[in-house]
């Protein structure tokens, strides 16, 4: 990925700051967005730093269309254009579907949907112009499946799907390839808490709700996202990679929670 240059909306903490490390320790280099955690996404950057790569740090709500624009002009001036984009941001919130506030469904849309096509529009005219590009949208199972009292996350995220699908078709023949990579819960901030919902001890989850028996690491969703990215990649597009330590398939995770 060297001479590439990457960026990773949501990157000051978890599957963000991870993909944004490892794409720089490729040789690419990161835009690191944030929204709210500075400090956070100072931190992503040292870690990048430390593999011998660099970045720069653009604070931004992809969520806001006027916000994406700025984004990608101060983009411009750094690089013209970026060759990968991941489109990481997420946000997640339990709430019965009964109970749902309109707000809360909005934000859900905005965070989740909204900022995968603002930052995709933005992109791709650089792509296109130079014949190589590479879209990665980090969705989720929940997209795949739906869980009970996330039914506004995992109409979102089932939203970046249909949408990753369809870019993919409307970039057929310009060297830009579009694919999704639909996690499951993992060892950060957002996947922690789900577990805490349920009540039950993480390693006892594993055990039970998945078949390796293991949580997801940052890092191995990483990994896929890179190779996703990389110029291997090449004839791979319109597709949704599930890496979910066979949680999907191992038993119906949505009855854990209880109301």
């Amino acid at each position: 990925m060297k001479g590439r240059s990457a960026l990773v909306t949501g990157a000051s903490r978890g599957l963000g700051r991870a993909i944004a490390v490892e794409l720089a320790s490729q040789g690419a280099f990161v835009f690191i967005n944030y929204r709210k955690r500075g400090e956070e996404a100072k931190e992503t950057l040292r870690l990048v730093r430390e593999t011998g790569g660099d970045g720069v740090i653009i604070r931004a709500d992809v969520s806001d269309p006027s916000q994406v624009d700025e984004m990608f002009d101060t983009i411009r001036r750094h690089t013209g254009g970026v060759d990968i984009l991941v489109n990481n941001a997420g946000w997640g919130m339990i709430s019965p579907l009964d109970s749902m506030e309109d707000r809360l469904w909005e934000r859900h849309i905005a965070v989740n949907l909204n900022s995968v096509f603002y930052c995709t529009r933005r992109a791709v005219p650089y792509m296109i112009e130079k014949g190589w590009g590479r879209i990665v949208n980090v969705t989720s199972i929940a997209g795949l499946k739906g869980v009970k009292w996330l039914s506004a996350y995992s109409a979102a995220k089932a939203g970046v799907i249909g949408f990753t699908r369809a870019a993919a078709q409307d970039l057929a023949h310009t060297g830009v390839t579009v694919n999704a990579v639909a996690a499951g819960f993992a060892r950060t901030d957002m996947g922690l808490s789900f577990f805490k919902a349920t009540g039950i001890p993480l390693e006892e989850f594993a055990r039970r709700f998945t078949l390796t028996g293991s949580i997801l690491e940052p890092i191995e969703v990483a990994r896929l996202v890179a190779f996703l990215a990389s110029d291997e990649a090449s004839n791979i597009t319109g597709q949704v990679y599930v890496i979910d330590s066979g949680m999907s398939l191992a038993t119906d995770y949505t009855s854990l929670i209880e109301g």
